[in-house]
């Protein structure tokens, strides 16, 4: 038996993440694909467009054959972090042989080179970085920089070492190929290619005249058209809905703009700002202490959003303003989710302690992988979670404080698209919620099976 994993966020699930899948299938012969997925908030550092039952819904109607829900603590982590936690999970799983992601770079050995200098970060390296630093270059230009430099020796092309570092998708890669060194993992890493649409893209191209990949011939699948997830969200997000109808079926496969119809016919999207109040709130009540404890910040960090608190009145305002040179606005935008969440460098630290991903919460399985599920529970390092009312049973307090992060981050979540989906129309007194407007307790949640 052959197992894949994907680390993704899938928001939204399009038409690359399902080339993705059909690829690796193809080129490793799997007989299945495992997906950990971030749940209701990710990592850039904001709610997921729509909730993780939809998207878990999307990836297992278009390929995926089994997902587990990364952990909140890591799904709003830097790069380095969330990239860890990625490749922990596929190892606590103990049956999955390779891992595959994406980058814009396919030069395989050169990123396997940068990630091994990247662990050991060698003296003449910080030093640099040091200096890059001081001489006004942001973080990720001074990394850039000062790897380029260190490394042109061995790899003449400096200029292609830091082109690829000013990519997100090769640092992410980067990243995993660092988790997979780290822990000496027996995992096989493999690279597709990133085509079409950049991460950063924010129009979805619907001139393009490339083939119907799903019916492409089966031994020889074609790249789909391709839209970037930004591009996607910008145009659910824009209102129109008569413009994004014939857009959307080319960027996305039919099942999952299906999944993603049905959704928005009972549930709003949901952006960063629709937690403005809540995090105002948090953010007036806090002092600088308290802020300066949440994971990814710091004195300084704490003492400028501090300072500002009373500067705007929305999540995109605070970012914008607490940015700086040296502090991009993702990890503001981070920062104040783990204040949303209660995150804090200690809870960071307690996962850490417990091996990053102390449970594997199942968040939905195709009935024709009952081999994997069978395979994943003779084979898991940790308990698996498919009933939340389980878990109080077979995890220890540590790991159980872990997953209540989950479940309170999912539980805001649906309160927040509850409000939202029903503003303007209070309950009157006790009278009982229609179908459509009731809330959903993550307690009472079921298993997705396709």
């Amino acid at each position: 038996m052959t197992v894949i994993g994907i680390i993704a966020e899938y928001n939204p699930f399009h038409n690359g993440h399902a080339y993705q899948i059909e690829h690796i299938r193809r080129q490793t012969n799997a007989d299945y694909i495992v997906v950990a997925m971030s749940g209701d908030f990710v990592q850039r550092g904001a709610p997921a467009l729509i909730d993780k039952y939809a998207r878990a819904r999307m990836a297992l109607s278009c390929g995926a054959d089994l997902v587990v829900e990364l952990p909140a603590i890591w799904a709003l982590s830097s790069a380095e972090a969330f990239a860890e936690a990625g490749i922990s999970l596929f190892e606590q799983m103990g049956c999955v042989d390779g891992i595959c992601f994406g980058a814009e770079s396919d030069r395989l050995p050169l990123l396997k080179q940068i990630a091994a200098f990247l662990t050991e970060e060698p003296s003449p390296y910080q030093n640099l970085l040091s200096t890059y630093l001081k001489e006004g270059f942001s973080f990720p230009a001074a990394r850039a920089k000062a790897t380029a430099d260190c490394l042109c020796a061995d790899a003449p092309d400096a200029a292609a070492i830091h082109a690829i570092l000013c990519e997100p998708n090769n640092i992410l890669a980067i990243e995993y190929l660092k988790a997979l060194k780290r822990r000496d993992s027996k995992m096989v890493p493999y690279l597709i290619k990133r085509e079409g649409a950049g991460y950063h893209e924010s129009e979805i191209r619907t001139s393009e005249t490339s083939p119907v990949w799903q019916q492409a011939p089966a031994a020889s699948p074609t790249q789909p058209p391709t839209a970037s997830a930004t591009a996607i969200r910008r145009l659910l997000l824009s209102g129109n809905a008569d413009a994004a109808a014939p857009a959307l079926a080319h960027a996305m496969p039919q099942d999952a703009l299906s999944i993603l119809g049905e959704y928005l016919h009972h549930a709003p999207l949901l952006t960063e700002n629709d937690f403005s109040a809540a995090l105002c709130y948090l953010l007036f009540t806090s002092t600088r202490e308290q802020l300066a404890k949440l994971a990814d910040s710091n004195a300084d960090i704490a003492g400028r959003i501090f300072k500002n608190r009373f500067q705007a009145a929305s999540v995109s305002a605070l970012c914008a303003i607490n940015k700086s040179r040296d502090v991009t606005y993702t990890r503001i935008s981070r920062i104040l989710f783990h204040l949303l969440l209660q995150i804090t460098k200690d809870d960071i630290q307690l996962a850490k302690d417990a091996g990053y991903v102390p449970y594997l919460r199942l968040l939905g399985f195709r009935r024709d992988s009952a081999a994997l599920l069978s395979e994943l529970k003779r084979h898991a390092r940790v308990p698996l979670i498919s009933k939340l009312a389980d878990a109080s049973k077979v995890l220890p307090p540590s790991s159980l404080a872990i997953l209540e992060k989950d479940i309170f981050a999912a539980n805001l979540y649906e309160q927040t698209r509850f409000l939202k989906q029903n503003s303007g129309h209070p309950a009157v007194g006790d009278a009982r919620l229609s179908d459509q407007m009731t809330l959903r307790e993550e307690y009472t949640r079921k298993l997705i099976v396709i």
